[in-house]
């Protein structure tokens, strides 16, 4: 699905959730304008690791799925690239790729810190932002400071807009919505 937008600022928002059955994963991915504005939307089909694959990837199965299966897809069948890809969680900070910084976003809880390597390589970098409008979000990334610096004032600006965690929860509901309309994505 798309639509039309005037706006050039976008912000990828992608996540991989658990199937209705607890069985599997679904991937998906929301691209918005830096009103929080729904551009295009897009979700893979189930992904039913068999009990064998479960086995063989223990621990790093989920990180498996979510970026090499459904991540990495989405990324490269969305028709509008956006400089940074928004996750909600670290294990899919794999998906780094040369065309957008990812960043993990979540609600601010504990005290924050930034991180940086002496000869400024990528590492894990920490921050908190702040809109007056929502409750604070804390982000990490693996880029560099130089990068980070380059990213934070869309990430501010589209945050003064709209609150960036609760754009995952939109798209968690339209998962439900789509299982409860598509056996397929249960």
């Amino acid at each position: 699905m798309t639509t039309n937008s005037r706006s050039s600022a976008l912000l990828t928002f992608l996540t991989v959730e658990k199937t209705e059955d607890g069985e599997g994963y679904i991937g998906a991915l929301m691209v918005t304008d830096d009103h929080g504005f729904p551009l295009e939307f897009r979700a893979t089909t189930p992904v039913r690791p068999t009990a064998v694959q479960k086995v063989l990837y223990g621990a790093t199965l989920e990180t498996y799925v979510g970026v090499e299966l459904c991540g990495r897809k989405l990324l490269q069948e969305c028709q509008r690239k956006a400089p940074i890809v928004l996750v909600p969680n670290a294990t899919l900070l794999n998906l780094h790729s040369s065309s957008a910084l990812v960043l993990t976003i979540r609600r601010a809880g504990e005290a924050i810190k930034i991180e940086t390597e002496p000869d400024g390589s990528p590492t894990t970098v920490e921050g908190r932002l702040a809109s007056g409008s929502f409750q604070p979000v804390v982000y990490d990334a693996r880029v560099s400071t130089d990068e980070m610096r380059e990213a934070l004032p869309l990430l501010e600006r589209c945050f003064r807009e709209f609150d960036l965690v609760e754009t995952f929860e939109r798209i968690r509901n339209a998962l439900k919505v789509l299982a409860q309309e598509d056996s397929q994505y249960r």
